[in-house]
């Protein structure tokens, strides 16, 4: 299956899904459900919301950290690991890109160039 663009206003749910910033997807009228995550005993509003919480500014960590929390809401959300499995798993993330239009942003870019890729990559692998 052909990839997809992974952010708040992609018009596939799964992709509006998908992307930490889930609240704003919700707000875009993207998706009809909202993704709450329980990170660290915390509830967030969305999986952007935890990382905006724990987030370093070192590369390595934020890595981790945001792998961390994509676990999380794909273990506490199972409905979206299955929608990734459906596609075609790590196969069809690598096919993805995740471009919302952020001046030099290290989370964008096209499958394994895109650190927000790859993070979903890493979690998904952790969750099967």
């Amino acid at each position: 299956m052909e990839g997809i663009n992974i952010w708040s206003g992609c018009d596939i749910g799964i992709g509006a899904a998908l992307t930490n910033p889930t609240q704003r997807s919700f707000r875009k009228n993207k998706i009809k459900n909202h993704y709450p995550v329980t990170f660290r005993n915390v509830v967030f509003p969305d999986a952007e919301s935890a990382y905006e919480e724990y987030k370093t500014n070192d590369l390595q960590q934020d890595i981790e950290t945001m792998t961390e929390i994509i676990v999380c809401k794909l273990n506490q959300h199972p409905r979206l690991l299955e929608g990734i499995t459906q596609r075609g798993g790590v196969e069809w993330l690598k096919r993805c890109r995740h471009i919302v239009g952020v001046k030099n942003s290290r989370w964008e870019g096209q499958g394994m160039e895109s650190n927000f890729i790859l993070c979903l990559i890493y979690a998904c692998q952790l969750c099967t």
